[in-house]
């Protein structure tokens, strides 16, 4: 007993200190574990005055828009352009698990303030587009202009010994200069478009609520430095193509589209006439792209959250018409057209006897009904 009393002593001392140890112990090995440096202190969720000014650069609605030279002018090399700049706008609620697509457009037409459903990229590749066509088309005008003053010259030389009268001569020499002038018109006509082509962008897109609700847009001055032209025109106003169907189902939002990159409104003007408005697809959208296939598709809410495309719809037809043919073909076999068109003929030769037959029974019922004077 005397021998155990030291051993239970000593194993009470070392516990002792095994149990001061530990804590120690255990914090070194989990900071030696841990990948957060021991001096780490969390960051404010807030950003700071520097990075929310980054931020505002790249949120839709938040920049000032310039019309300077520079704002026209792409940035090298070109696939810099192509890089989307713009991030989501936050509080805008999306058709998902939270919000469906009847709440979504709920909450667009309760606003009360102007909202801001769409926003487009920089436009400095449609600028130099613009520009290089418009150059090349504007050269060939210059060009054929020459060949045609060249060639009312030429026939006016020419009928200096046919026509003696002078002031006949320059009438011809006139009426040339117009006839050979009009392919040089028509190039400057196609120039003059091109360039007018930017003008019918459309930058920014808001939605005026009421009872009768308006869209404003801004689009480009058509030289730099002047004042952005702002429209406001009322929803009703304003359609797309039955067929440009905003909705693709690609992209962020829904609206990309290897075809074309962008689509058309068309608004009704005064005087019946049309003037359209070029909306590019890279872009940010309030939602996503079926708001806007119910807002100037005038689709059904139904028809709009189906977002069936219309090379899907007629996909489907066919679909439909190819079971259909394989299913007459199993009934009728295989000369089932012909059987089909057989029938067609028979019934509309039916259709003819009867008619013919109601004809000769209401001239019958004429004659009878004749008086005895009239009867020959």
């Amino acid at each position: 007993m005397s021998l155990l009393l030291p051993r239970i002593g000593l194993q009470t001392v070392r516990s002792n200190l095994v149990s001061v140890r530990t804590p120690g112990l255990l914090t070194c090995l989990v900071r030696f574990k841990s990948e957060v440096p021991s001096n780490y202190k969390p960051k404010p969720q807030l950003p700071t005055a520097g990075e929310w000014n980054y931020l505002k650069q790249h949120i839709p609605g938040e920049t000032v828009q310039t019309n300077t030279l520079k704002d026209r002018l792409p940035k090298f090399p070109l696939g810099k352009e192509n890089v989307p700049t713009l991030l989501p706008r936050p509080g805008v609620p999306q058709v998902g698990s939270k919000f469906t697509f009847t709440q979504v457009l709920n909450i667009l037409q309760n606003k009360t303030k102007p909202e801001l459903i769409y926003e487009s990229e920089p436009h400095r590749l449609y600028f130099l587009t613009c520009l290089a066509c418009a150059v090349v088309f504007a050269v060939y005008a210059c060009v054929l202009l020459e060949w045609a003053f060249f060639m009312a010259r030429t026939e006016y030389e020419e009928n200096e010994e046919l026509i003696v009268n002078e002031q006949l001569r320059k009438r011809e020499w006139a009426f040339s200069v117009l006839k050979y002038s009009i392919p040089a018109s028509l190039m400057f006509g196609f120039s003059y478009f091109i360039g007018l082509f930017p003008t019918r962008l459309v930058r920014r897109m808001w939605y005026l609520p009421g009872p009768n609700p308006h869209i404003k847009f801004t689009s480009y001055p058509l030289l730099p430095g002047k004042p952005t032209p702002v429209y406001t025109v009322p929803l009703a106003n304003l359609t797309r193509k039955h067929t440009a169907k905003i909705w693709t189902g690609k992209g962020f939002y829904g609206t990309a589209d290897k075809g074309l990159f962008f689509f058309v409104i068309k608004e009704t003007l005064a005087n019946k006439r049309t003037k359209n408005w070029i909306v590019d697809r890279k872009a940010f959208f309030w939602s996503d792209g079926r708001v806007f296939d119910y807002l100037f598709g005038k689709e059904t809410i139904a028809v709009a959250e189906a977002g069936v495309p219309y090379d899907e719809q007629f996909g489907i037809i066919n679909r439909q018409l190819k079971k259909k043919k394989k299913q007459l073909r199993k009934e009728h076999g295989v000369f089932w057209k012909w059987k089909m068109m057989g029938e067609e003929v028979g019934k509309d030769v039916n259709k003819a006897g009867s008619y013919v037959a109601t004809l000769t029974n209401k001239q019958k019922g004429n004659k009878k009904s004749l008086p005895k004077g009239n009867e020959k």
